[in-house]
């Protein structure tokens, strides 16, 4: 009777009724009840449509368990069991602190305080205190009633950080003595704690921490000591600047006293080299505090100096120098500062070089011998003038020219192992299905053993899948429809079409699409051809199963081309099998035939009877097509006039094809097609990393088709770091379009494209393909007209430079200038400063000369601009004689 009652009240969510009903029970009353519980959960959880409890079942069931589970290990379990993490409990915690206390009061401390600690335990340690706070208020309200310690697991002390604790009545909190000092060791704490600031101006209300500890520590309620050196204990132990903020905005708040800063100078010096730059700021300013009060000894100086002016931040560097500078002859330590500022001689930046040397010939009178000569050898590294200034200041500097050693070689990818086995073939589709953007080798390898498999035995292919095809029954269900957002799945298509042979799969209307030249969708956006083309592929491959022994155009190698030799065994596999392959197959299999054809394999595919075999022996037999035109420009205006029509380019992008012939490879690779006038807006949908392996010989021509689509995609992430490595694996000439899609990716907003670009650069300059200086103009043009940030595009180029492609970067740089520079009275695009004094590194360490007209007008203009003296940087660098 006693569990009716109970279950009753959670039936009802009476929590109230639960806890009074739970203190009536003796021991066995709360064994009965307790076992009934988890019993209960699974009759609840069963009875929903996703497994979830209904809203307003969690407190009763928690407190239930609570009052009657026996063990502590056992009832900390219950209370944190997943079940129980509701979004709307979250702002309950305090309620069910209140009512834990009630339902808990007869149990020994011992156990309340136990079951606490271990519900500390379990609490992660997140951003999102909102997660586990319920936890937290459990925890600390069994602590609190046991009279026991805090929990000492990290996740409590970030809780009562993150919520637990009410900022406006902190000096009262019962936890603020004990959990103080975890706030400086907790892992977690700086992360929770990051938006303090943000979050208060959002609610006025709210006190910040740092606002409320500091004031706390005015009053005497906690030491200074506690808050100043937790902070500096903090960033000793490093972290991210994420992690660091809040330590760096309560420092500040607390404004430490002299005595305070030269008490621990020693370990502000001691952040100096690695710390994240807001706290390094934090400790050169603490440190150049010491120092004007005459606390800083000599080689504390050159330690602290040192450590600053290797740093690769500029305004790091600049505060050191100007530091160096000033007290080298205050402080009677010029050979200290003249050691210390030989640090930045191979500084990336021309300006911080320059002010390094001016400094060194300011105080070159009064340095030692010794450290004459360690200036002179460090000199070395500086190129032209800067090393000749050196010379004339402290004696003859030998050159140590830097030695350029070009991009690292391109090394093709291997192409994985074919699937050996069902099973295998099975697991490959389980992790296809479970990535978001598919790796067309990786659906190609798939489709290859699913084809061949579903040849030898059906049956056994279908039982291999089933396992994984188990959870999805509408993939196998006749009547379902796979849906619009599952239409470039090819994997789903081809196991779908294995389960459920005679289910329309679409392949009259998707030819259709094909062949017709173009279709529509809505009014003004087009489905692109290599899209078309591609679904066409796939629904002819599904189609195909168990008639095919063998896919016909899956790549041999990780470009995608086919090995001569191979497709034509293929070809015959087809033939004996009575089978013929799909229009787009064909097509395909032809696109991936090599530039160097394989006579031998041509001379044996002349024995091919079929219609496929016959039209492959003359492919083979006509050699590789001539390359067709490909034209590419960054357009100004969104209009440009091709042949007879006017199109209409929303991308402001021209790209054209030209291939005559309306055979399925002319009208593939052709672009735009006949009839199209309007491009309309970029295809969210579109596998673009999948193009280059359409055309892998014609890389420009799958750049074309690309260009258009991905232009007004820069701050969004449709896999264009995957497609122009695809692209730099492919063959044939790269030009204007491939130079335009690179430049493109190098100005992605995402960190990951711009580093796959860079990968993608550096494998074309290997090759010896790179089209750098039409990738620069059109860097220059797009930057020019508005379309990309060309501080992303320096960023990405510098690290192209620092892996060795200092020529091609050289190159692409002095072609995007001209576009890029500004005419009187015209605004200069943002980052164009460092594209200037990227191109004198560049142009400095090759050797690079000659004249820039735009260069020299605008180098020309006078004034102290950062534009005008990078571009008089460049300008001399190009006019020194050899």
């Amino acid at each position: 009777m006693s569990w009716d009652a109970i279950r009753d009240a959670i039936d009802a969510k009476d929590a109230g009724r639960v806890i009074t009903l739970v203190s009536r029970l003796d021991a066995a009353g709360r064994k009965e009840v307790a076992g009934r519980l988890p019993g209960r959960l699974k009759e609840m959880r069963d009875a929903t449509r996703f497994g979830d409890l209904e809203r307003g079942f969690h407190r009763p069931l928690m407190l239930a368990g609570a009052g009657t589970i026996g063990g502590a290990a056992a009832a900390a379990a219950w209370l944190c069991r997943r079940e129980f993490d509701s979004w709307w409990l979250r702002s309950q915690g305090p309620q069910l602190r209140k009512d834990l206390d009630k339902v808990t009061a007869d149990r020994p401390a011992e156990w309340r305080a136990d079951v606490g600690r271990r519900i500390a335990e379990r609490i992660r340690v997140t951003d999102f205190a909102e997660e586990v706070l319920p936890r937290w208020h459990m925890a600390a309200g069994l602590t609190l009633s046991a009279g026991a310690e805090p929990p000492a697991a990290d996740g409590f002390a970030v809780m009562w950080a993150s919520g637990g604790a009410d900022t406006r009545t902190l000096a009262d909190d019962p936890f603020l003595d004990a959990l103080l000092p975890r706030l400086f060791e907790a892992d977690g704490v700086g992360a929770a704690l990051a938006f303090d600031r943000s979050s208060a101006e959002w609610d006025r209300e709210r006190r910040t921490w740092a606002d409320a500890l500091a004031e706390l520590a005015a009053t005497g309620r906690i030491a200074r000591d506690t808050l100043i050196g937790g902070c500096v204990r903090r960033f000793l132990r490093g972290g991210t600047p994420h992690e660091l903020r809040w330590f760096v905005q309560l420092h500040e708040v607390l404004e430490p006293t002299d005595d305070e800063v030269v008490a621990r100078v020693r370990d502000y010096a001691r952040l100096l080299p690695s710390a994240p730059s807001t706290v390094a700021d934090l400790a050169l300013r603490a440190v150049r505090r010491a120092d004007e009060l005459e606390r800083v000894d000599e080689p504390l100086f050159e330690e602290a100096a040192g450590a600053v002016l290797f740093r690769a931040e500029a305004k790091l560097v600049r505060a050191g120098l100007t530091w160096a500078d000033r007290t080298a002859r205050k402080r009677a330590r010029v050979d200290a500062t003249l050691r210390a500022v030989t640090a930045v001689f191979s500084c990336d930046s021309l300006d911080l070089r320059e002010r390094a040397v001016k400094i060194a010939v300011k105080h070159a009178g009064r340095a030692s011998a010794e450290t004459g000569e360690e200036v002179r050898a460090a000199a070395s590294a500086l190129q032209g003038p800067l090393r000749e200034t050196i010379a004339t200041a402290f004696g003859e500097v030998e050159s140590d020219a830097p030695v350029v050693l070009g991009p690292p070689p391109f090394v093709p990818r291997e192409l994985p192992a074919p699937i050996a086995s069902p099973a295998e073939m099975a697991a490959e589709f389980d992790a296809l299905l479970r990535t978001e953007h598919q790796d067309w080798l990786a659906v190609e390898r798939f489709l290859a053993a699913l084809v061949a498999f579903a040849h030898q035995d059906a049956d056994a292919a279908r039982d291999a899948l089933r396992p994984v095809v188990a959870p999805m029954p509408w993939l196998v269900d006749p009547d379902t429809s796979l849906g619009a957002h599952n239409e470039a799945n090819w994997p789903l298509w081809a196991v779908r079409s294995l389960f459920v042979a005679k289910t329309p799969n679409r392949l009259v209307e998707t030819l259709a699409s094909f062949v017709k030249g173009w279709a529509r969708k809505g009014a003004t956006v087009f489905h692109p051809q290599m899209d078309r083309f591609l679904a066409l592929r796939g629904r002819e491959i599904a189609a195909s199963l168990g008639g095919a022994p063998v896919l016909l155009a899956a790549p041999t190698t990780a470009a995608g081309h086919i090995d001569p030799v191979v497709l034509v065994e293929r070809l015959e596999r087809l033939e004996a099998a009575g089978a013929e392959p799909g229009r787009a197959e064909l097509a395909q299999a032809m696109l991936r035939v090599p530039r160097e054809t394989d006579a031998a394999a041509a001379a044996r595919a002349g024995n091919l009877v079929s219609p496929a075999g016959r039209a492959m022996a003359a492919w083979l037999a006509a050699g590789p097509p001539d390359d067709p035109e490909v034209r590419c420009e960054v357009l100004e205006k969104p209009a440009a006039t091709v042949g007879d029509r006017t199109l209409r380019l929303p991308s402001r992008i021209l790209s054209v094809v030209s291939m005559p012939g309306d055979s399925d490879v002319a009208r593939l690779c052709a672009f735009p097609e006949e009839g199209w006038r309007d491009f309309g807006q970029p295809s969210y949908r579109s596998a673009f990393a999948w193009w280059p392996g359409v055309t892998p010989s014609h890389r420009e021509v799958a750049a074309a088709h690309l260009v258009p689509y991905q232009a007004c995609l820069t701050d969004e992430t449709q896999a264009q770091g995957a497609t122009v490595l695809a692209l730099a694996e492919a063959g044939g000439p790269a030009g204007a379009a491939t130079g335009t899609l690179l430049a493109l990716t190098l100005a992605n907003r995402h960190e990951r494209h711009r580093a796959d670009a860079v990968e993608a650069l550096l494998a074309l300059s290997a090759r010896g393909v790179l089209p750098a200086a039409e990738t620069g103009v059109a860097v220059g043009r797009l930057a020019a007209f508005d379309r990309v940030r060309l501080g992303r595009v320096v960023r990405a180029l510098t690290a192209a430079a620092d892996a060795g492609a200092l020529a091609d970067v050289w190159t692409l740089v002095a072609a995007a200038l001209p576009e890029v520079l500004p005419a009187p009275g015209e605004r200069a695009p943002g980052g164009l400063p460092d594209l200037l004094a990227l191109g004198t590194r560049t142009a400095e360490t090759i050797g690079a000369r000659g004249m820039l007209p735009a260069l020299e007008a605008v180098a020309g203009r006078g004034g102290s601009s950062r534009l005008v003296k990078e571009a008089g940087r460049l300008h001399r660098t190009l006019a020194a004689a050899t």
